[in-house]
């Protein structure tokens, strides 16, 4: 005599939720290299500075 075992996979229940809109991760309109740019200082401007630094640096001694 054969027995069939049956066997019964149980999945949980998916509950769906309703589909909303969130903000954009980047705003319209500035790219990716704009939003580096805007946060960047030229070198010169970034060894003007440090010399400037130096500068107040050897003044104070």
């Amino acid at each position: 005599m054969i027995k069939h075992i049956v066997l019964a996979k149980r999945y949980p229940k998916i509950i769906e939720e309703p589909q909303r809109l969130e903000e954009p991760a980047v705003p319209y309109g500035i790219s990716a290299r704009e939003r580096v740019i805007a946060s960047t200082v030229s070198v010169d401007e970034y060894f003007d500075e440090l010399i400037e630094k130096v500068r107040q640096d050897y003044a104070n001694l």
